[in-house]
């Protein structure tokens, strides 16, 4: 039989990204993502993903901030690859120290389900390295 066209939902289908651009705007508590999907073209297009990111500046230790998972429906409709544009209610990240305070996200995306796309405590990672550094909009710094 001919492969289906979208994988049932709940399926797990490798997805590869590449965050572009992150923003992170105090004044509105929310975050911008925008990001390139790809997907495996051996695999069927899974019909949603679920995109969640988390927030972090090294001024505040072993802090971070984030919020649900983002659902994004029909990713793949026009290719294997697709950008991908998502806001993000962002509640209790630390406030800047300085005007010049550097914040760093960290970006999932899971084909599976909103639970599979947020990293589990052990998982979260404060190495920026392996982190994209964020715009920051509408921050105040914090008072001394």
């Amino acid at each position: 039989p001919p492969p289906a066209p979208d994988a049932p939902a709940g399926a797990s289908v490798p997805v590869t990204f590449k965050t572009q651009l992150v923003t992170l705007d105090f004044a509105s508590r929310k975050a911008h993502l925008t990001l390139n999907l790809e997907r495996d073209p051996a695999h069927a297009a899974p019909e949603k993903v679920w995109v969640w990111a988390y927030f972090f500046t090294p001024e505040a230790d072993r802090r971070y901030c984030a919020g649900e998972p983002v659902e994004v429906s029909r990713p793949f409709a026009a290719g294997n690859r697709a950008p991908v544009n998502v806001e993000i209610k962002v509640e209790g990240c630390p406030a800047p120290r300085t005007p010049s305070s550097t914040y760093y996200a960290r970006v999932n995306v899971s084909s599976e389900s909103s639970f599979a796309a947020r990293l589990s405590e052990q998982r979260i990672s404060y190495d920026i390295t392996q982190a994209s550094p964020v715009t920051v909009e509408g921050a105040q710094p914090k008072k001394r």
